[in-house]
């Protein structure tokens, strides 16, 4: 039998650093380390920590909110890398700051995925977020809204920090997309 971490170790899981790497203010991508922190609140009916996968799991009506931002679903996974030791910080061990010693890799979001920042509304049955491309995926009736445009498919990949967006439609069913495009002027 394994011998679980102590609890103390366990509370110092990055769980906010999380949460605010995946959404901030500027175009849902990565957040300046420099930033001041954001309250983030998660709620869920069950958390699980698995140090050996290296994986946070919040099961059961999950819900994530800080300023500006929401996300809802079934389940949220976190999955979290070792850093390289060059990119930690300066005199701190691996004792003393587990913070210091893990980074976001990618999360994902199963089950009825509601996200909403700022004006940005994303649903589907299932978003990924991969930290370092800066690039989220909603999955399975995905809809993707932001001002009065509103793209509908079942994959939508959205890379936030080139500003891209690619939308794939089903055989049983083709890309659907609705614009507001400015009036245009008279002919003179």
């Amino acid at each position: 039998m394994k011998a679980r971490p102590p609890l103390s170790r366990i509370s110092r899981i990055p769980f906010f650093l999380a949460l605010l790497v995946l959404f901030v203010p500027s175009d849902w991508c990565l957040a300046d380390q420099h930033e001041e922190a954001i309250p983030t609140r998660i709620t869920s009916e069950r958390l699980r920590y698995a140090h050996h996968d290296h994986q946070i799991e919040f099961i059961g009506e999950v819900r994530v909110d800080r300023p500006n931002f929401q996300l809802r679903s079934e389940r949220l996974l976190v999955f979290l890398r070792t850093l390289p030791r060059d990119d930690r910080p300066v005199g701190v061990s691996s004792d003393q700051d587990m913070d210091a010693q893990v980074d976001i890799e990618k999360m994902i979001a199963l089950g009825q995925v509601f996200l909403k920042h700022e004006e940005r509304v994303g649903h589907g049955d299932m978003a990924t977020y991969w930290v370092d491309q800066g690039v989220l995926r909603l999955e399975g009736n995905a809809r993707f809204e932001e001002g009065g445009t509103r793209l509908e498919g079942n994959v939508i990949t959205v890379n936030v920090q080139e500003r891209e967006v690619d939308v794939e439609g089903r055989t049983d069913r083709r890309v659907e997309g609705m614009f507001l495009l400015p009036r245009e002027q008279e002919e003179r």
